[in-house]
């Protein structure tokens, strides 16, 4: 895999080819048996850990604190500038998030929906090139979905991030990523790119068109030889 900066990457495969475990490698979470990961010419595994920001798939909010207090956990590890200008950099997040007014709340007040936005917006918080989202709105219904969709696109369009994203919707992958890497699991698992030319700004109302549809039949496609491997 070759992933560019500011590119919209996402990665797809069946339940347990080792998507989630590739993403624990790329933030060092986890050491690799074999192979190298090469981030910004560095390959050691220790020194990417705080340097990427990764957003697992349970949301991990502390129970205990506010949705202030859990947006600003990124800032109580790196303090790179006053908790004052963070308070006011997530205040205008969760304004954009529609969740101004739970600032105050605890995660056990949200919603699924409202606590993966809060997560999400931790994550954006804690700063770093590139952000590791894994399936971040699985869990999200249809149409809270279609606005989170929305929302990130216009987001990532406005900050130069480069962001690797775990899905098994395909139409979510496609509407969202430049390329799209197809992976499968097993001892002679591989990865395969697949491009995504659809031209952008994106909407959801390129589902129906023509070339969406083709473009999702050939992934189907692509997916099922994969795992019939």
């Amino acid at each position: 895999m070759h992933i560019h900066q500011g590119e919209f990457i996402s990665v797809v495969g069946a339940s347990g080819c080792g998507k989630s475990t590739l993403f624990k490698i790329i933030a060092g979470l986890l050491e690799p048996t074999c192979g190298e990961i090469d981030f910004h010419s560095e390959v050691s595994y220790a020194t990417r850990l705080g340097q990427i920001a990764y957003m697992p798939q349970q949301d991990l909010l502390l129970p205990w604190r506010t949705v202030m207090d859990n947006c600003l956990l990124p800032w109580g590890v790196k303090r790179n500038q006053s908790k004052k200008e963070s308070i006011t950099q997530i205040r205008g997040m969760l304004q954009r998030l529609g969740l101004a007014e739970l600032e105050n709340a605890y995660p056990q007040e949200l919603s699924g929906g409202m606590k993966q936005r809060v997560a999400f917006l931790r994550t954006l918080v804690a700063g770093g090139d590139l952000m590791l989202l894994d399936e971040p709105f699985g869990a999200l219904d249809a149409m809270t979905k279609r606005e989170m969709h929305k929302w990130l696109l216009e987001l990532w369009s406005e900050v130069d991030k480069t962001v690797l994203f775990i899905t098994h919707d395909l139409e979510e992958a496609l509407l969202l990523s430049d390329r799209i890497y197809l992976m499968s699991g097993g001892r002679a698992g591989g990865i395969q790119e697949f491009i995504v030319d659809l031209p952008r700004p994106r909407h959801y109302k390129l589902n129906y068109e023509p070339r969406f549809i083709t473009l999702r039949e050939d992934l189907e496609r692509k997916l099922y030889e994969n795992h019939s491997h």
